[in-house]
């Protein structure tokens, strides 16, 4: 039994379609923070 030559394909490195968690972690954290300044007593 004999295979095929292999030819690894190369791998494309585009924009990734999956959201990090970072960025949750950044559109949570950053409103919030805002937020606490702009009700903070001066």
């Amino acid at each position: 039994m004999s295979y095929p030559a292999y030819h690894p394909h190369p791998v494309a490195h585009t924009a990734p379609d999956h959201t990090t968690p970072v960025t949750y972690v950044l559109l949570i954290t950053v409103p919030a923070i805002v937020a606490v300044a702009a009700l903070r007593p001066r």
